[in-house]
């Protein structure tokens, strides 16, 4: 059995990685899920949260907001409507994001408008909760 997998991470915009990875976490819209060499196939819905991908060089992390995570043939595809880099995101930026859903989620609108402004608040707190440093 292989000791690795293949992880491509992609956006509809561009190849983000492309690695052997000795494991992958990552969050799916029903809760975390990981996988590691000789992983079954399956396909998962992401949710919004931080994908780490562990390879023999160390650790990445990245925020993701949503898409699809496709396991097959020893290769993990992870497809993520957005992915950034931890050590890229603006604490700033970060909880301004989070305070503009914040001040939506009063509004009154449709449920799809609601669903939404959900997923805003969820990404903004995950890209908020990876800025911070652990303590």
């Amino acid at each position: 059995m292989a000791s690795s997998l293949r992880c491509n991470l992609v956006t509809p915009s561009a190849s983000i990685l492309e690695v052997d990875a000795t494991y992958v976490a990552f969050p799916a819209w029903d809760g975390s899920k990981a996988a590691q060499a000789g992983a079954a196939a399956f396909l998962a819905k992401l949710g919004e949260g931080v994908v780490r991908v562990d390879t023999a060089s160390g650790s990445k992390q990245f925020v993701i907001d949503g898409g699809f995570a496709q396991m097959q043939g020893g290769t993990l595809t992870i497809l993520a409507d957005s992915a950034t880099p931890i050590d890229q995101i603006d604490p700033v930026k970060a909880l301004q994001e989070l305070e503009s859903a914040n001040a939506d989620a009063n509004k009154r609108g449709t449920v799809s408008e609601r669903t939404t402004i959900e997923r805003r608040q969820r990404a903004a707190r995950a890209k908020l909760a990876a800025a911070r440093p652990v303590r």
